[in-house]
């Protein structure tokens, strides 16, 4: 197997113009020494974000969140990774990734930038770079447009999402000018006896500023059965969901008491899960929709879900696809 530094191939390149060859490098002001054979450690026990950039205007978009998120994080720290699969010049990520690196530093993060040639595939490279643990947490991109293929099937983010070896968001960014910054969030929820176990991790991404957390239970109801429904058997649907929704809202308000946040609770019957979420981020005004994975029991099916393609291709507001490892 090629080692991650030699002389020709698997070079580091840390920030744009410094090349490495297994010496310390200085960037944004700390020195630190790249490793040939391992991946980045992540400050040990400190979480820490991985940003896979791929130098599409996307990509750039979802840096912001990066940046955002990694200013709840004690290191105030960014490790960005892209990896040469020659979709774009070399001179254009140099300069896109010394912009990102830019903005990092007008807002005190810390960006530690590796371009690194391609092992295979990127797939393969991202994880012989991105450790795995439940501290790591990597951020990547969906399609800008599905183009008759989908937002993130296929996709190295559908890939990483279902590698299970570290905390992932696949995020599309329909409204670039929140910079990363969303305000109303809509948190659908499948109902699972864990409750907010898997999501837990990704709320708390979002601790820094003031959020209005939409908590959504959508109750899947065939549609003959919800034409004829009874009042009686709606309200006992309605009161079940309204129960787990507020045993949520406990378990937030305990894991996370100092957050600024308003919780908002809404069930509604559907005969469309996916198209109930559409309707229901437009009533609330969300900047952000956050969908986990794990909520379905079979991801397999979720990942290739036309409900999932509708819901990126519609969305009236950014869209969050995160799985806990």
């Amino acid at each position: 197997m090629t080692p991650l530094v030699s002389i020709d191939i698997g070079r580091f390149y840390c920030c744009p113009c410094f090349p490495t060859d297994n010496y310390p490098t200085l960037i944004m002001g700390r020195l630190f020494a790249m490793s040939s054979d391992k991946p980045f450690s992540g400050g040990g026990m400190e979480r820490q974000i991985y940003l896979a950039y791929d130098g599409s205007i996307n990509a750039d978009w979802v840096s912001r969140y990066a940046i955002r998120i990694a200013a709840t994080f004690h290191n105030r720290r960014i490790i960005l990774i892209h990896i040469l699969d020659h979709s774009a010049s070399r001179r254009r990520i140099d300069e896109k990734i010394a912009a990102i690196a830019r903005e990092c530093e007008v807002h005190g993060i810390e960006c530690r930038s590796v371009i690194h040639d391609l092992d295979r595939d990127v797939f393969s490279s991202l994880l012989r770079l991105i450790p795995a643990g439940d501290n790591s947490y990597c951020l990547c991109g969906a399609r800008i447009a599905s183009r008759g293929r989908g937002f993130l099937a296929g996709t190295v983010s559908e890939r990483l999402l279902r590698s299970r070896l570290f905390n992932v968001m696949a995020i599309r960014v329909v409204n670039p000018g929140l910079m990363g910054c969303p305000r109303t969030l809509l948190f659908p929820l499948a109902g699972h006896p864990r409750r907010f176990d898997a999501a837990m991790p990704f709320l708390r991404l979002f601790t820094s500023t003031p959020i209005t957390l939409h908590l959504l239970r959508v109750i899947v109801v065939n549609p003959i059965q919800l034409r004829y429904i009874s009042a009686e058997i709606a309200r006992k649907k309605i009161a079940a969901g309204r129960e787990y929704l507020h045993r949520v809202m406990r378990e937030i308000e305990e894991e996370i008491a100092d957050a600024p946040w308003h919780l908002d609770p809404h069930v509604v019957l559907s005969d469309n899960w996916a198209e109930e979420i559409l309707v229901q981020a437009g009533k609330v005004r969300a900047s952000m929709i956050l969908l986990g994975a794990t909520e379905r029991s079979q991801p397999s099916r979720f990942f290739s879900s036309n409900r999932l393609e509708q819901i990126l291709r519609n969305t009236p507001c950014d869209v969050g696809i995160y799985r806990k490892r």
